[in-house]
């Protein structure tokens, strides 16, 4: 009798509206009549400019065509030294948050296959019964066989990742020309911050207005409030005490080399997004990766299969990655020498192949021969123990 009472909503429950909920209902849309029926629920009540997307365009780019600002020429600064990068043929492209949110959803409302259901958190743990899974949320409950849930598994906290990417921005807008719009600020690295990594970032939009971050690399994963009054003295430094108006803000968390993702032991239901391995872990960029992981995904549930996580990296890129969070972590000091050593020593071309998970062995051959070897070899016995026991 249980059976017979309880009917599927939907296919597949998303849950989380999110960037990674988003682009795979988005790929699943295209599959026109052939899209299974699927319900999304998202706990923001409506969508605002909330984030910016950065990516170098490879020439595989997914949604490249929403770019609305696109850099050939990045910069790299610290106390002593500057490193200049033009890279024409692979050009540094920013989506923001508002563009992504109204192209997907526009699609995704052309369905008839797919629903959205906002200002609707779910209020307990999917739990499984009778083969379909059970969706407690404010708005009822929803039933559907299968699951791939994108929001976030767990609240940051030190220990869970070898170090954790932390940034807050603001677009402004000032009355003089103050900014280069050609040129992106990559890295710029502050004073000894021990034991954090600290640098600005700017994207220039125009010779008035840009988006300055600070961003710090720590094993403390930092709150708006903790990285405040840095940003504002960045921001009046680098406009001389110009008055400026502040447009939005934005924030953001990235895991830098998670010590666990976890995995339901239930392959119908699959976790996704930037906790769920979504994030390079030695950048922190995601667009692409969850672009690639989303069609990938759509494209097994197309054909009947249960939905799939994020694909892990290669070993060597793996390796290599957290090899170098590690030397990072454990001497913070030389990270700003490192990463200029990159940008000056490496092909740019390479080295954005390498960033931007598109690498060949030959790139990764140039970077391993760029960087000092003794910190990294002295990382190397804990890194391989560290794989050993599952602990890294």
């Amino acid at each position: 009798m249980m059976g017979v009472l309880m009917q599927p909503d939907a296919d597949l429950i998303i849950l989380g509206g999110g960037c990674a909920g988003l682009s795979l209902a988005l790929h699943l849309a295209e599959l026109g009549d052939k899209c299974p029926k699927i319900l999304i629920l998202e706990s923001r009540s409506e969508y605002t400019n909330d984030r910016t997307w950065c990516f170098w365009d490879c020439g595989s780019a997914a949604l490249s065509h929403l770019s609305t600002q696109s850099w050939v020429n990045f910069s790299l600064q610290t106390a002593g030294r500057s490193v200049f990068v033009n890279c024409p043929s692979l050009p540094y492209k920013m989506i923001t948050g508002l563009d992504f949110y109204e192209y997907a959803l526009k699609r995704i409302t052309l369905s008839q296959k797919i629903s959205i259901m906002l200002d609707n958190p779910v209020i307990s743990v999917p739990k499984k019964e009778a083969g379909l899974w059970c969706v407690n949320s404010s708005l009822g409950l929803k039933r559907a066989p299968k699951i791939v849930d994108t929001r976030p598994q767990l609240v940051p906290q030190k220990g869970q990742a070898l170090l954790w990417q932390s940034f807050l921005g603001h677009e402004i807008e000032c009355d003089q020309a103050t900014f280069d719009p050609t040129k992106v600020a990559l890295m710029h690295f502050r004073k000894d911050h021990r034991p954090h990594i600290l640098f600005t970032y700017v994207l220039p939009f125009t010779k008035n207005r840009a988006l300055i971050e600070v961003t710090v690399f720590g094993q403390d994963p930092l709150k708006p409030d903790a990285l405040a009054n840095e940003l504002e003295s960045i921001i009046l430094e680098r406009l001389n005490n110009t008055p400026y108006t502040i447009i939005r803000s934005e924030h953001g968390i990235l895991p830098m080399g998670q010590k666990l993702v976890h995995k339901c032991s239930d392959p119908t239901y699959v976790h996704a997004g930037l906790m769920a391995g979504g994030a390079r872990p030695s950048t922190g960029y995601a667009f692409q990766r969850i672009q690639r992981w989303s069609k990938a995904c759509a494209k097994t549930i197309a054909e009947g299969k249960n939905p799939i996580g994020h694909l892990p990296s290669s070993k060597i890129v793996d390796a290599m990655d957290t090899i170098f969070l590690r030397v990072i972590r454990s001497n913070p000091k030389i990270a700003p020498e490192l990463f200029t050593a990159l940008f000056s020593k490496v092909d740019s071309s390479r080295l954005i192949r390498f960033l931007s998970d598109e690498g060949s062995f030959a790139d990764l051959g140039a970077i391993i021969s760029s960087l000092p070897a003794v910190p990294f070899l002295k990382e190397l016995p804990r890194t391989f123990m560290s794989k050993l026991t599952k602990e890294g």
